[in-house]
């Protein structure tokens, strides 16, 4: 045997670095590919997210510089289109930035070939909209519009689809790196398991040969041993078992034990860290999806005042000095309302607070409806839609008597511009807002004369991102967010329609001062 020729000692401690070596060359193995792996990966993905994001980019850019060409179509004021032509002159050199990245990073054959219909469409579309914007300076709206109706309209889509094609191609490669890349990674790992097994299967043959170099000399301690355990007790065994043969066996069984409950904890715990990333990756993915969803929904209601207050004052509707100043001031709280809700939640992340974080204090629900209310009289006035609170005009608001609740004035400002703002959008002639005490609960219902939710769809409503089919365009976050609001409140909600005879939303908050849900 080849270990004949060493002493008991050396040949365990043979054993103990071959294995040694093994587990260290394996760690390095493992350590470099797996560095490598993840390397590729984020290059792949990195290169990827740029491409998709540059084309977003440039359609998003299109898209504004569209919009820009209107309105020095409808601007009056020269500064004013002086202003919106310094914008197009800025819009045109991100683009062309932009596209000169994308171009300088695309290699594929299908991803050049879009490139060439959108430079194509760029190249078609730029002249006309240059002739656009000339008539716009020369204030010759109809011919502007002519022009983009009849020359301008069709050439612009196709750009735009060209655009929309290189988004959605970059994404599938997005995706395509992913898979590839999760794929590298499995066989890599069963590539590594498979070299772990052959390791254990050396370095078991190593010892199992080292322990038949010791046979013969044990092979006088069996027979005495077999002696022994026939009855001779005259057979005197010199046997240690703190001698070399006595230590070989224990420490070749430790040393085995201890290796294999050693890689059953490392792979029992690299499977629950594998899913515990996975997990909470998830997790964070939805609360991201969620925070922006809510945001932009929030964001959005202090919006609609400022258009509205806007439009009346570019359509020259105030009558006097005094309606110029309540339509600036509409629209100077509307502006302050939506700093807030940027600061607040810039506050939030930087304390690192979850989304819907619980802030009671006192609120003067009379006086937060009839704010709310305001911020869409302008919209509904111009589209002659009354609105009431208690049967009363708006002239009477001012009078509506006090109602205080201890709550969260965030979130019930944002119940009470969802639900007065799905009003306002459905509602064809009339909107009604009662707001009472009942037994000591706060009882807020909102009532339009719209088309009306059918029987079946009263629950879902109220589902995250749900749309009943036929609705107008929204987020389907809303009566969501509504929903939340008032469980967190401890209330309830109840709506009653159907099709052709309105909706009645009511809501029912306790007395008692809440806590977050």
């Amino acid at each position: 045997m080849p270990f004949r020729n060493y002493k008991i000692a050396e040949r365990i401690g043979i054993i103990i670095i071959t294995f040694s070596l093994i587990i260290v060359a394996l760690g390095i193995i493992e350590f470099v590919s797996m560095g490598k792996i993840r390397k590729g990966l984020a290059e792949i993905i990195n290169e990827t997210n740029v491409k998709v994001e540059l084309a977003q980019e440039m359609r998003f850019l299109a898209r504004h510089k569209a919009v820009i060409i209107r309105n020095i179509l409808l601007l009056q004021e020269q500064a004013d289109k002086q202003f919106e032509l310094a914008r197009i002159e800025k819009g045109e050199k991100d683009y062309a930035r932009a596209q000169a990245r994308l171009v300088e990073i695309v290699k594929d054959e299908e991803g050049r070939a879009i490139l060439a219909r959108i430079s194509k469409g760029h190249e078609e579309t730029r002249p006309l909209w240059d002739q656009v914007i000339e008539f716009g300076l020369a204030n010759r709206r109809d011919e502007g519009v002519r022009l983009l109706v009849q020359e301008v309209r069709s050439r612009q889509w196709g750009w735009l689809d060209s655009l929309n094609d290189m988004v959605v191609l970059q994404q599938k490669y997005a995706a395509a790196s992913y898979e590839k890349a999760v794929h590298t990674y499995t066989s890599t790992r069963n590539t590594f398991i498979i070299i772990d097994i052959l390791a254990i299967i050396i370095g078991l043959c190593t010892a199992v040969s080292i322990s038949k170099s010791i046979t013969r000399p044990l092979a006088d301690i069996t027979g005495k041993v077999d002696q022994i355990a026939h009855g001779d007790l005259t057979v005197h065994v010199d046997y240690d078992e703190n001698d070399e043969i006595g230590l070989l066996g224990k420490n070749i069984n430790h040393m085995v034990a201890l290796r294999k409950q050693s890689e059953q904890e490392l792979e029992e715990y690299r499977l629950h860290l594998e899913d515990l990333v996975e997990e909470r990756t998830e997790a964070l993915n939805r609360q991201r999806e969620k925070f922006i969803s809510v945001l932009i929904h929030d964001l959005k209601g202090p919006v609609t005042p400022i258009q509205g207050f806007t439009r009346r004052l570019l359509a020259g509707k105030a009558k006097s000095r005094e309606d110029v100043e309540s339509y600036l001031q509409h629209i100077e709280k509307s502006s302050q309302q939506l700093l807030d809700t940027i600061e607040t939640t810039s506050k939030d992340l930087r304390d690192k607070l979850s989304l819907g974080v619980f802030k009671p204090e006192e609120v003067n629900l009379a006086e937060l409806v009839v704010t709310v209310a305001n911020c869409f009289m302008a919209d509904l006035e111009d589209r002659r839609i009354a609105m009431t609170i208690n049967g009363n005009a708006r002239s009477s608001w001012s009078k509506l008597a006090e109602i205080t609740f201890t709550g969260d004035r965030s979130q019930l400002k944002t119940l009470l511009e969802n639900l007065i703002g799905n009003a306002a959008k459905y509602a064809k002639q009339s909107i009604e807002l009662e707001l009472r005490k009942n037994n000591g609960d706060i009882v807020f219902a909102v009532v339009d004369d719209g088309p009306g939710i059918a029987g079946e769809y009263h629950e879902k409503i109220f589902e995250q991102y749900f749309q009943v089919p036929g609705s107008r365009k929204g987020t389907g976050i809303g009566l969501y967010s509504v929903k939340k609001a008032v469980d967190n409140h401890h209330g309830t909600i109840a709506v009653a329609s159907a099709p052709g005879q309105g909706t009645r939303f009511v809501v029912t908050l306790p007395a008692a001062a809440p806590g977050c849900a």
